[in-house]
């Protein structure tokens, strides 16, 4: 019997992450509270940070999001729901968008 409840993780990290449309969804929805004045930037950063958070099980990943969120809201503005981060065998990272 096997008693390492870890034994079938892979060892492998991902090497990509689909952002999700609900995620997409919360972040647009702070962004539409900031711009009707029902809360302030503080608030609007927390509630993005938490959606993220939320979203992302991965370490590098969440952190790669929230230093480049600025990014990720460029990709939402032009329309863009299929936002994907990208982390490249030797750790680069980067955003990808796909046809939606």
């Amino acid at each position: 019997m096997i008693n390492n409840p870890d034994w079938k993780k892979p060892k492998i990290k991902p090497y990509l992450h689909q952002i999700s449309l609900d995620c997409i969804e919360k972040l647009i929805d702070c962004v539409e509270q900031f711009n009707k004045s029902k809360i302030n930037a503080d608030a609007t950063f927390k509630m993005q940070k938490q959606a993220l958070t939320d979203e992302i099980d991965d370490p590098e990943f969440l952190e790669f999001a929230t230093e480049n969120f600025s990014e990720i809201m460029g990709y939402i503005a032009q329309g863009s729901l299929n936002i994907r981060i990208h982390r490249e065998i030797t750790g680069k990272m980067w955003f990808g968008v796909g046809k939606d």
